[in-house]
């Protein structure tokens, strides 16, 4: 207990210092256009080191943040991206080198009888680290739940869920596993992941292929075909395999000179249990058909605890508002963000909360909305769903129930 205290008052403070140190430049940006620019990459700097001297759990944070230019100053993301994401922010990593630098571990490309290969690796001490820092949160979710506010919401048992799939990246065997898993996806779509090599090993290091071409990755982007394979392969893993990347930012992932899609990092990844993804399969339908009862019905399937009746009727009347406001709109239109925030706010109204394994499928959809706005911010992500569901269910034996 001592020692989360101590790490509270560590960051705490480190923030509060990183804080006034971009205050003046947020001040200058309102000046010119220019100025902006220059003000949002040194704040993108100044984050980006406090992420990166705050440990893996903070530099994990920052790496989701600077996918959402959608939401944030471009300059700002574009930084974060490239010190936090891209890894060249991190110790150890060099531009062009063979190391790439992570928040968990690094990888280091090795020659070998059969080819390059990469030696992945977890930080020394990252264990330790991340434990002390996801104690400060969990501590912080139990002093939150206390507040007027959040009485009665599932604060600590949501936050402690997510710190247990968090701590999982640490288990190297564990993605092992998940990259195995992942290869069927290959069959099905012009996708490739590094195929794990050897045995398997202990939980500290992994032995796979070597996927080059991170830094011409942009060169052989094809634009918004791009994002609409980014989006499909997400859709793919929630409504058919159930196994789910819930990581996939800029360093995660890139274009190889043949089109492929690369995704070379499966540690962040969750199982969605087959009730869960056929709720979340059901939902996701409906709300590409507009059809706000489908909804409710799987939204209060999953619920975390028993709905009144009259509070279930209060839930289905605002949700069909929902529903109807967001059906049918383009990327660059809809807001993934703004949606889970009115979702949840329904669901505190009416005691109507989310199993966390509801959850995660949001969050896999949240890595990847602010790449795909920016990517092609007119496709319609109901509409690249819709197939994927009827495919996912078909796969299952299964007709959608309505």
């Amino acid at each position: 207990m001592r020692g989360t205290a101590a790490r509270t008052v560590v960051i705490l403070g480190r923030s509060l210092y990183a804080g006034a140190r971009c205050l003046p430049h947020l001040v200058r940006r309102r000046s010119s256009p220019e100025t902006a620019e220059r003000s949002d990459e040194r704040v993108g700097r100044l984050v980006s080191d406090l992420c990166a001297d705050l440990g893996p759990a903070f530099v994990k944070l920052g790496q989701l943040v600077s996918t959402r230019e959608d939401l944030l100053p471009r300059g700002l993301c574009r930084v974060m991206r490239d010190r936090l994401a891209l890894g060249y922010g991190l110790e150890g990593a060099r531009r062009g080198g063979p190391r790439r630098s992570g928040s968990i571990a690094v990888v280091e490309r090795r020659t070998g009888p059969s080819g390059d290969l990469a030696v992945k690796t977890c930080r020394p001490g990252v264990r330790e680290r991340l434990e002390t820092d996801l104690a400060v949160v969990e501590a912080t979710a139990r002093a939150v739940a206390r507040l007027p506010f959040c009485r009665g919401m599932p604060v600590v048992a949501l936050t402690e869920d997510f710190c247990a799939v968090v701590r999982r990246q640490t288990d190297l065997a564990a993605e092992r596993a998940a990259l195995e898993r992942f290869a069927s996806l290959e069959d099905r779509y012009p996708v490739v992941f590094p195929r794990p090599v050897g045995v398997p090993g202990d939980r500290d290091t992994l032995l796979m292929e070597w996927i080059p071409g991170q830094e011409e990755g942009g060169r052989h982007h094809p634009g918004p075909q791009g994002g609409r394979l980014l989006l499909t392969l997400v859709f793919e893993m929630l409504f058919t395999t159930g196994e789910i990347h819930c990581d996939l930012h800029p360093g995660n992932w890139w274009f190889l000179e043949d089109g492929r899609l690369a995704v070379v990092d499966g540690g962040f990844t969750y199982t969605l249990d087959r009730a869960t993804q056929e709720h979340f399969t059901e939902f996701f339908l409906g709300m590409a058909a507009g059809n706000a009862e489908v909804c409710a019905d799987h939204a209060l399937a999953v619920s975390m605890g028993p709905v009144s009746a009259e509070d279930e009727k209060g839930f289905r009347r605002e949700l069909e508002r929902l529903i109807t406001e967001v059906h049918g709109m383009t990327a660059g239109a809809f807001s993934l963000t703004a949606f889970i925030a009115d979702f949840f706010m329904i669901q505190r109204r009416y005691n109507a909360y989310s199993r966390t394994s509801f959850v995660f499928p949001l969050v896999a959809l949240l890595a990847v909305e602010g790449q795909v706005k920016r990517m092609c911010p007119d496709l319609n992500f109901q509409a690249v769903a819709h197939p994927v569901i009827l495919r996912g269910l078909l796969a299952r034996n299964r007709k959608p129930v309505w």
